[in-house]
């Protein structure tokens, strides 16, 4: 472990040194959509209901969100009329979709929550709402409005777990409470999502914020607790995927695929200090994928530093040793190429 201390601190001298052309932090807002759809029972419907208000309140009252970047979509809207800002029908999905598109700004980051029933499979996944459902591609269509935000989309339906694959993209968070169209009975993860945000129980890493991959463990981890206590066999298997490559994890941190940009997504607002302090303005395409390479690196590392007491020692001290190594080539492949 000696030799790696003195690599660490060899690195960071390397890295910080002579460091020029960084730009000033900005500041990025997330904004909330919650869409509660068809219930088709009362109880269902109050429980739904439950789900997105206890939500809402966590992201206004714990998390500082204003109610300008929350939009709560729902199938009565008579139910809390000062709340719900419109039907979850098609026509008003697709306009908060595009008023978003245009409002936020570059930088933000936007999660869509949605709870509520699910049904078919593959590109013709649906989240049922009031009136004629909305594919899991037409989904798809509508995300593309957003250029260069940051979205999750947290699908804690029955039958979700297509959505996967089909809404699955560069700067994109994928979360679904199944692991396809074929797990199609009333799933218990919303509860426990909703929970991560509402109580102090997933801030895993202590830093007084709850990020969409702490929330997504913690909802899989209690999902199956909540199996096991029931003594029934396991109907839901959630997923979270977000490099892009359409295959779900249902593990992102053991299976180290997915979770690097689950981890750094927060709802509130916040100084983006680890993306922008370190990728500069660029105007060469070889530069700019090279910023892009070099802050994958290091989300890799730090995502190591959150499973280090899983690992052994050994093992931990040789995957960052290989991490640093290729950080600190790569800071010196943008230097040559006149970076900072």
């Amino acid at each position: 472990m000696r030799h790696v201390t003195l690599l660490v601190v060899t690195v960071l001298a390397f890295l910080f040194a002579g460091r020029v052309g960084v730009v000033e932090a900005q500041t990025t807002y997330s904004h909330l959509v919650v869409i509660v759809g068809a219930a088709g029972d009362d109880v269902y419907q109050e429980v739904f209901h439950n789900w997105a208000i206890e939500l809402i309140d966590a992201a206004t009252n714990k998390l500082n969100l204003s109610p300008a970047q929350i939009t709560y979509l729902g199938e009565h809207p008579d139910l809390a009329p000062q709340r719900i800002a419109a039907r979850s029908n098609r026509e008003n999905i697709e306009q908060t979709i595009a008023r978003l598109a245009i409002e936020t700004s570059p930088d933000d980051q936007i999660f869509f929550v949605l709870i509520g029933h699910g049904t078919g499979a593959g590109e013709q996944s649906r989240f049922n709402i009031p009136g004629r459902d909305i594919t899991a591609l037409e989904y798809d269509g509508m995300l593309n409005l957003f250029a260069t935000q940051e979205i999750g989309f947290v699908n804690t339906a029955s039958a979700s777990g297509d959505f996967v694959n089909v809404l699955s993209g560069l700067n994109r968070v994928i979360v679904t409470a199944t692991r396809d169209g074929r797990q199609n009975n009333q799933t218990i993860f919303p509860r426990f999502f909703v929970q991560a945000f509402a109580q102090d129980v997933a801030d895993l890493d202590k830093d007084e914020r709850i990020s969409l991959l702490e929330a997504y463990n913690y909802a899989s981890r209690e999902v199956k607790r909540f199996y096991e206590d029931d003594g029934r066999m396991l109907t839901e298997t959630s997923q979270l995927e977000d490099n892009g490559d359409g295959e779900g994890s249902y593990e992102p941190l053991t299976s180290k695929t997915d979770g690097t940009l689950a981890r750094r997504m927060f709802l509130g607002s916040f100084m983006n200090t680890l993306d922008t302090a370190t990728m500069p303005q660029a105007d060469d395409s070889n530069l700019r994928a090279l910023y892009m390479e070099q802050r994958e690196l290091r989300e890799q590392i730090e995502q190591l530093k959150l499973i280090k007491d899983t690992m052994e020692s050994e093992l931990y001290a040789k995957e960052l040793e290989t991490l640093l190594i290729a950080l600190a080539f790569k800071d010196r492949e943008i230097r040559a190429r006149g970076g900072g």
